[in-house]
């Protein structure tokens, strides 16, 4: 009998030092997550993303996409009342990209049914662009033929605690593996062609891939990595995990350096990891300054931003502060350059 029980024992011991090197093996490189143990059910926010199962008469047709040739942008809340309107923020991000980028065609893809697209005087402007559409997706076909297409149909994105969010990073990575071409986040202003780009993301610091600007060519290789981890490395209660760490996890794999500073295009296989001047000159902890009326701040801001291919403007800090129209605020002047159509119907806030 006491055999019987030092052998149950370590057998016990066995087990739970297996468990803990499988813990350490699948969890990610810079935290110790037990979470991924246990299947997590639907999250109350799930309530959030509920539209996405209404019908919709039209949908996207794949064919109609232009592999590699276009820019991808998501707009992923709920349009409860059947009309579907781009704040002038939104709506200035997809024409600058339209404007710098007249030879790709510019897509804002909607999970949300919608019936019509609303005649606000500034989605009227931006629709007026021949290369720029608004689509909506059916999320219930959208991931069939994917490595996410059994992931969907299981429900894990209802898992989520930030589902409107969660599902535009799952878009991002899914229509990059469709389509290739490029995504882009919503709070940005386009200030250069991406003509010649390709195979690209972006540095938010020398620590950080951040994943507001992605653009891979159809098939490759580093996006297939990023879908698998997000089949297998979805947490829905971490905000950051399924973005951002998605493409820094799929780098570090590619790559096979764990340091952004020596993810070089030469190691990772023509893959660049461009530097935060490309679109982050202006890191989040200085959002504010795009706003600023100072002239000296303005005078920086202007300066800093010269040779950066976009400007993210950080809507989660900025989305609340007033840009007024006429103003020198450095939001203001860029985007009177880079969307003007848009901005020419604002009357006094932007």
């Amino acid at each position: 009998m006491v055999v019987f029980f030092r052998v149950k024992k370590h057998l016990l011991l066995l087990c739970a030092a297996l468990i803990i090197l499988v813990i350490v093996y699948f969890s990610d490189e810079d935290s110790l997550d037990l979470g991924w143990l246990i299947q997590p059910g639907e999250a109350p926010e799930a309530h959030l993303i509920k539209c996405y199962n209404d019908p919709q008469l039209s949908s996207l047709d794949d064919g109609s996409v232009l592999k590699n040739k276009s820019i991808f942008f998501f707009e992923t809340s709920c349009h409860h009342n059947g009309t579907f309107l781009l704040n002038s923020r939104q709506a200035c991000a997809v024409e600058s990209a339209a404007l710098v980028n007249p030879d790709k065609d510019v897509l804002v893809l909607v999970p949300s049914p919608f019936d019509k697209i609303s005649t606000q005087s500034h989605m009227t402007a931006l629709l007026s662009y021949p290369n720029v559409r608004i689509e909506h997706i059916d999320m219930s076909k959208y991931f069939i033929g994917t490595p996410l297409e059994n992931w969907y149909k299981q429900g894990r994105l209802k898992t989520s605690r930030w589902p409107t969010s969660h599902t535009s990073d799952i878009l991002r990575y899914t229509t990059l593996w469709k389509f290739g071409g490029y995504y882009v986040d919503l709070d940005v202003v386009i200030l250069k062609s991406f003509n010649g780009l390709t195979n690209f993301v972006g540095a938010e610091d020398e620590e950080d891939v951040a994943a507001g600007f992605l653009a891979f060519n159809y098939g490759h290789p580093l996006i297939h990595l990023a879908m698998l981890d997000l089949k297998y490395k979805f947490k829905g209660w971490r905000w950051g995990n399924n973005g951002p760490g998605v493409i820094t996890r799929a780098l570090k794999r590619y790559c096979r350096v764990q340091e952004v500073s020596k993810m070089t295009k030469q190691r990772c296989g023509g893959v660049e990891v461009m530097p935060p001047s490309a679109f982050y000159a202006i890191p989040w902890r200085s959002w504010m300054y795009f706003f600023s009326t100072k002239q000296s701040d303005v005078d920086w801001v202007m300066k800093t931003v010269n040779q950066s291919i976009a400007i993210h403007v950080w809507n989660f800090h900025s989305a609340s502060k007033n840009a007024t129209v006429g103003s020198n605020q450095p939001y203001i002047l860029l985007a009177s350059r880079f969307c003007p159509k848009v901005y020419a119907t604002q009357r006094t806030i932007f």
